[in-house]
């Protein structure tokens, strides 16, 4: 992936025109899946009042955004392969994404095919006036495009059924992802960086702990929902109920159901504890609102 980051200017403008080119065929009525388990990231400005307290105002803003996320609980089982070592970083996240999508799906490297295109022809333009850096920048991208398309290629038509099955599945999980990515309004340091609030962070480490789930190939064996408005959804494998044509021992799906069942009773009581905490907190922050 470093490799990739060669050009700073070069990468930026990729990734803007990769931007641009999927808000267009949005704007056109082409279909975008940019449905999200949770309410969108939204930027939230806070307003200041007569006598208030801009810090109190943020704090309220917060405790508003907590409710708001916290309006469901989910808890999943799992079986994982292994347990990855990385961290969860929101910039670095945002950046792999991006990369991922431009350098790894079919779409995103004809967005950088177009970008080069447009950029040759702006280096013919300038003739004489062209410098050398211009020059070795514009060679090294498209030798990094050339080789990510062939690795592409090579994948897309690999007569191994298991890889061809685990591209389809990481194609997927990066378009979907993006098109979650994009449809926010995003706010930059000068340098390019995001800038993270509590809000953003929360939203990126779901999407992350679903592109982890998914690259993994990990399974969901159990899974329960609580909803706000009285609603409990559960759903579990049918393997856990047909030892005959199951590789799931019997003794191992009890496990699995004994496990669920505890992780169910400690998510809800803390998620009811966290939900009583914050409607405390509004209580108690009445009495300082702005008359």
């Amino acid at each position: 992936m470093q490799d990739r980051v060669v050009n700073n200017q070069s990468n930026t403008d990729d990734k803007a025109n990769l931007t641009r080119i999927r808000r267009e065929k949005s704007a056109n009525g082409q279909s975008l899946d940019v449905t999200t388990t949770n309410s969108s990231y939204k930027i939230k400005i806070p307003k200041d009042g007569a006598g208030e307290s801009t810090t109190l105002n943020k704090f309220r803003e917060t405790i508003k955004d907590v409710l708001e996320e916290i309006t469901s609980l989910e808890v999943n089982t799992m079986i994982v392969g292994t347990i990855p070592m990385t961290k969860f970083d929101a910039q670095e996240f945002y950046t792999n994404l991006i990369e991922n999508t431009m350098y790894k799906t079919e779409e995103g490297l004809q967005d950088i095919k177009i970008s080069l295109l447009e950029r040759s022809s702006d280096l013919k333009q300038k003739g004489a006036a062209l410098s050398q850096s211009e020059l070795e920048g514009y060679n090294r991208d498209l030798a990094i495009y050339k080789r990510a398309e062939r690795n592409f290629s090579d994948r897309q038509n690999s007569q191994d059924p298991r890889q061809k099955e685990l591209f389809e599945i990481e194609q997927a999980c990066y378009e979907d992802l993006a098109n979650k990515v994009l449809q926010l309004d995003i706010p930059k340091n000068p340098d390019g960086s995001i800038i993270t609030d509590a809000p953003m962070i929360c939203y990126f480490r779901k999407l992350w702990e679903i592109q982890q789930s998914v690259l993994n190939g990990d399974r969901i064996y159990a899974q329960t929902k609580f909803h706000l408005d009285g609603d409990l959804t559960n759903k579990f494998v049918d393997d856990l109920f047909v030892p005959s044509r199951s590789k799931i021992d019997p003794t191992m799906a009890k496990l699995i159901f004994d496990l669920h069942y505890q992780a169910v009773e400690n998510a809800q009581k803390k998620w009811t504890d966290l939900i009583t905490t914050c409607v405390n907190l509004v209580k108690d922050l009445i009495p300082f609102r702005a008359k």
